[in-house]
């Protein structure tokens, strides 16, 4: 485990923002493509922050949520997740659809099209600092989780097996014609990994 607090130097995090802000634009071309209309997305920031504070980003830990969960594999392990307080998740899914959510519930296609939205978001990130940095990185499909935000990171640290101390959350933006959807996109690598990207990265 790791015993002290990491903090970002200046040149990780310019690289960071960028990568993040190469992962929008390339996320934002599949949506379009996917959609046949124009998607932008606005990445404002890059934090590192402790996993038990995830859930505070999000608005508390009983705050309810829609998360996209992602495994990833190979040289620096760790878990993708995409997290969008309920409302923007309908606002997300409405736009990926072209459909008015009804009576507020998220339908098996609603969910389908957030989940590949999380899978196309996951390998443009994925990729692209794959590309930054040389190292080895495989996405699972991913799964969605509708869940308390508190009841979420418990399900990832224990059902996953994760051993995560750090969250890199990159603040995402989705913006059609006429609507705009917060949502939040952390990468929670394991101990190690943390590790080997930040030296990649900073060097």
């Amino acid at each position: 485990m790791l015993k002290k607090n990491i903090v970002l130097n200046e040149r990780q995090q310019d690289v960071l923002r960028e990568i993040a802000n190469m992962c929008a634009g390339n996320a934002a071309t599949s949506l379009s493509q996917l959609l046949n209309r124009k998607i932008e997305m606005n990445v404002p920031n890059v934090h590192l922050l402790r996993v038990e504070n995830v859930p505070d980003v999000v608005g508390g830990a009983e705050n309810l949520v829609v998360g996209i969960v992602c495994q990833v594999f190979g040289d620096a392990p760790g878990v993708i997740l995409l997290l969008f307080p309920q409302q923007d998740a309908r606002s997300l899914a409405g736009i990926l659809t072209g459909q008015k959510i009804k009576n507020g519930i998220l339908t098996e296609m609603d969910q389908s099209a957030i989940k590949e939205a999380g899978s196309i978001l996951a390998a443009s990130y994925l990729n692209t600092l794959s590309g930054f940095t040389g190292i080895n990185l495989i996405p699972s499909t991913p799964g969605i989780v509708i869940d308390m935000a508190g009841a979420l990171i418990d399900y990832i640290l224990i059902e996953l097996s994760a051993v995560c101390e750090y969250a890199l959350l990159i603040d995402s933006k989705f913006v059609d014609a006429d609507k705009s959807v917060r949502g939040n996109f952390f990468l929670l690598p394991n101990p190690g990994s943390l590790e080997t990207i930040l030296k990649a990265i900073g060097e």
